[in-house]
């Protein structure tokens, strides 16, 4: 079993659930109104500078020494599906790449949204 890191951008004013945006958006692939369009390119472009030390397999899929991730994204939202080998440093890249996109992280694991 691995570790799911997802994350998505609100809208200004927008106020919805983390677990059904989490469901509707990242899970289904669905357009949630209230959600920011995110620049799907450009994420992957900067996933690609910041692990380039992982074999890249494809745009989506990473493998390493560290670990391996397998990247989930559409317009709305983006989840990183992680192996249980990357460690927590390898994982806070993850996180504040995302931050850079302003985007927090959302844990499925344990339904918490890491705002701020």
């Amino acid at each position: 079993m691995g570790r799911q890191l997802a994350f998505w951008k609100y809208e200004d004013g927008a106020d919805l659930n983390a677990r059904e945006v989490y469901e509707k958006s990242v899970i289904e692939g669905s357009a949630v109104t209230g959600l920011a369009m995110l620049p799907e390119a450009e994420i992957l472009s900067k996933v690609k500078k910041t692990f380039r030390e992982y074999e890249r397999l494809d745009d989506y899929n990473y493998g390493g020494l560290q670990g391996n991730f397998t990247i989930h994204i559409n317009s709305q939202s983006v989840m990183f599906d992680c192996s249980m080998r990357m460690n927590e440093e390898e994982l806070n890249k993850i996180i504040d790449l995302m931050a850079g996109f302003g985007c927090p992280y959302y844990d499925p694991q344990i339904d918490v949204r890491f705002e701020g």
